[in-house]
């Protein structure tokens, strides 16, 4: 049966490459006074900036009721922040654009309006005294919310934290009536269902962050629904009882929906807090490195983004990450013009590289012995018989090794437009004489080479080429060597072994921190003074990763 009166109240494909031209590398003091090249610029100085004013009443997030991170969906972690003066020195920094957030937040409000319903909203029992009839006690029973339609959602970034807002055309409800009354000594009463139909409504929440000991620690300033019109069709029943039942329920239904809608919202803003808390604060790269990626600073949010900042030097395995308490002077950074068709920006300070390259050198992995080379008749010593008499003489048509050793950790320097690494060696030329290793001479090799980064799936890599090379001559067992031979060998040998063997591990890179689920594409890189920019889109490949979150916050790796 129908009532008649129903009650109305008011992204290009692939992965970036750029490598530099092959150039001698300068010397620090030039690199230091020359003019920068055009190639790519980076600014340094910060672009005005200005707030909104979202309205956080209106602020939504069907998203958050769902307990999925909306902040730390694509990064985990880092780019370009602006820290004070007495900030924590971050050497891995993420903004997240409003593209970005966009794509953050239509994933997530798409999902949650499908995970939210069906809603059950807490039974209403009301007694209303009613002229000829009495006290009559109603009941609004099994209230349950259906489908939801969302037609527009917004994000923004307010000065402490992210309004998100949800505004949906349509939702449905159902539920069970009944009411009784005593009549002199006989009790009436009767039942029926009815069904809800919601014009317009808007959900929101505003969230703050904040840093707590190296993690994320989220709080939700402000959280609300708010319903439009109800239109309550009662089924069953005596008619004279419909307008009754809607005079008296229709505020305590709109009010128990939009609390309903409220506390799961709350809810799983508390989850989303508690898988903040659980992002691992190292990631390991091998058996010796990790990467402490501790939250260093509070996240900074601007007019159309959110930033976020780890500490980001490696540290051994077996070593617990802890937040960093160094400074930084007073430099702030901004976003790269052109930056808002970007959904993430990535930024890697040089000491990165550094960290963890006097890692593998403190544990002894910069070194190797050579038995084998392109021009393998080189390490014998009959190709040496007219050049060095003395070494034939001593060990006639022995076999030779090279063990090449890294006396300081490899130094890596970023500058606008290029890469430079240079390290350096000591090459020792044993012979092997009745199966025993003798070293007969060792050459100190200060080796420098450039390259360029590369993004491959969601790792960071790269390639180097071979710059130049010096070397002088320690001590020798066998006399002098002739110069220009032990350069010819040790060319062959640097171009042809040493630079395939040290790109066959910078191929391989290490993960950038993205979250489970996710994948970077379209990705570019620019080089500024002592950073490594990567700017890029992400997609979403996995949604069991994601939905629900059963990873804790663990990375790719």
């Amino acid at each position: 049966m129908t009532n008649p009166n129903p009650l109305h109240v008011s992204s290009p494909k692939g992965q970036s490459k750029s490598f530099p031209e092959k150039t001698t590398v300068p010397t620090r003091r030039e690199l230091d006074t020359a003019a920068s090249p055009p190639r790519v610029f980076f600014p340094l100085t910060p672009l005005p900036l200005q707030r909104p004013t979202p309205n956080p009443r209106l602020a939504a997030s069907l998203l958050a009721a769902m307990g999925i991170p909306l902040l730390p969906l694509l990064v985990v972690l880092q780019l370009l922040i602006a820290p004070s003066p007495a900030a924590a020195s971050p050497h891995i920094s993420a903004v997240i654009s409003q593209s970005g957030l966009d794509f953050a937040k239509d994933l997530l409000v798409s999902h949650a309006a499908e995970t939210l319903t069906p809603l059950s909203v807490p039974d209403i029992e009301k007694s209303m005294s009613i002229p000829l009839v009495g006290t009559v006690r109603m009941t609004a029973s099994g209230i349950v919310l259906h489908g939801l339609t969302v037609t527009n959602s917004t994000v923004a970034v307010g000065d402490t934290g992210v309004v998100v807002a949800a505004s949906l055309a349509r939702a449905n409800l159902t539920m069970e009536w009944s009411y009784s009354y005593s009549a002199w000594v006989v009790t009436v009463s009767d039942s029926g269902n009815a069904s809800i139909q919601v014009e317009g409504m808007e959900v929101g929440v505003s969230m703050s962050m904040k840093n707590q000991n190296g993690s994320l620690k989220l709080s939700v300033m402000e959280c609300g629904c708010y319903m439009k019109e109800l239109d309550i069709t009662l089924n069953g029943g005596a008619s004279w009882f419909y307008q009754v039942f809607i005079d008296a329920f229709s505020n305590h239904i709109r009010s128990s929906v939009e609390n309903a809608i409220t506390k799961k919202i709350t809810e799983g803003a508390l989850k989303l807090d508690s898988f903040l808390g659980n992002l691992p604060k190292k990631v390991d790269l091998d058996s010796v490195a990790a990467m402490n990626v501790t939250f260093v600073n509070d996240p900074l949010f601007k007019s159309s983004s959110v930033e976020f900042d780890i500490d980001g030097l490696f540290i051994p395995s077996d070593e617990t990450a802890v937040p960093s308490d160094m400074l930084l002077g007073d430099i702030e950074y901004a976003l790269p013009l052109g930056s808002s068709s970007k959904m993430l920006w990535i930024s890697l300070d040089e000491n990165v590289f550094n960290s963890v390259s006097a890692l593998y050198f403190k544990a002894g992995l910069l070194q190797r012995m050579v038995d084998k080379i392109p021009d393998q008749f080189l390490l014998n010593t009959a190709s040496w018989r007219f050049l060095v008499p003395q070494l034939y003489r001593k060990y006639p048509d022995d076999d030779m090794l090279l063990n090449i050793s890294a006396i300081s950790p490899p130094s890596v320097r970023i500058n606008v437009g290029r890469i430079d690494a240079t390290v350096d060696l000591d090459v020792t030329v044993s012979v092997l004489d009745s199966g025993k290793i003798v070293p007969v001479a060792c050459m100190s090799v200060s080796v420098a080479v450039s390259g360029a980064a590369a993004v491959s799936g969601n790792n960071l890599g790269g390639r180097v080429e071979l710059d130049y090379f010096s070397f002088t001559l320690k001590w020798s067992q066998v006399g002098k060597l002739h110069t220009v031979l032990v350069q010819t060998v040790l060319r062959i040998f640097l171009k042809h072994l040493f630079v395939p063997y040290v790109n066959s591990y910078l191929e391989q890179g290490f993960p950038l921190p993205i979250i489970k689920g996710f994948s970077i594409r379209d990705a570019y890189i620019l080089t500024s003074y002592s950073k490594l920019i990567v700017s890029c889109d992400v997609i979403f490949i996995e949604t069991e990763a994601l939905f629900p979150v059963q990873t804790h916050g663990r990375f790719v790796l």
